[in-house]
């Protein structure tokens, strides 16, 4: 390949994702901010998710994708996240959490994550490391989307969704503290 100076990769990353987005949001209001996030947000991330003395090859596909091991992959979980969260305000919940609604394999893998979260950030700080908070965040991500896919979160008995909707609130600023760690926004939308 050639060299490619920062400036001129974070202007085609957001013009990248600005294209992307306007394919599969055409609605989203502030899209050009929220193209600039992602496209920033997918070159810090895949150059953060590999350890700090490995060679990147930076493949646009793979970067901007939004399946994956990526930044926007990451993102739009926590925006996944915050449109839960609202669609629960809306719900004006009241009732108080029933915990054996995460008894299940998919929320156990979540809370095992989000519990060793800190100990990924003790380590990264530790070995001046900071894949492996990007690592963390993104495992987290996956997780949580697992269990997004085998539970709803806002359908059923008002107990059990309280603690579904804690669940999430937890991965949503699980994943904002971690972007935010690498230098990446955690939109709200997308």
């Amino acid at each position: 390949g050639r060299v490619v100076h920062l400036d001129e990769l974070l202007l085609r990353a957001q013009e990248k994702a600005l294209s992307i987005m306007q394919e599969k949001s055409p609605g989203l209001l502030n899209m050009e901010q929220a193209a600039r996030e992602v496209g920033v947000g997918a070159v810090v991330f895949t150059t953060l998710l590999n350890n700090r003395i490995k060679d990147i090859d930076f493949w646009w596909d793979r970067a901007l994708n939004f399946d994956g091991d990526t930044g926007p992959y990451v993102q739009y979980t926590h925006t996944r996240c915050c449109s839960l969260l609202r669609r629960a305000e809306e719900k004006e919940l009241t009732a108080s959490p029933d915990y054996e609604a995460l008894a299940n394999d998919e929320a156990q893998a979540v809370l095992r994550l989000l519990s060793r979260f800190p100990e990924a950030i003790r380590a990264a700080q530790k070995d001046n490391e900071p894949s492996i908070v990007t690592r963390a965040t993104l495992e987290v991500a996956k997780a949580f989307n697992k269990y997004y896919y085998e539970h709803r979160i806002l359908d059923g008995e008002g107990r059990h969704v309280a603690a579904r909707v804690l669940l999430t609130r937890a991965v949503k600023e699980i994943i904002r503290l971690g972007l935010s760690l690498i230098g990446v926004t955690a939109p709200e939308r997308m």
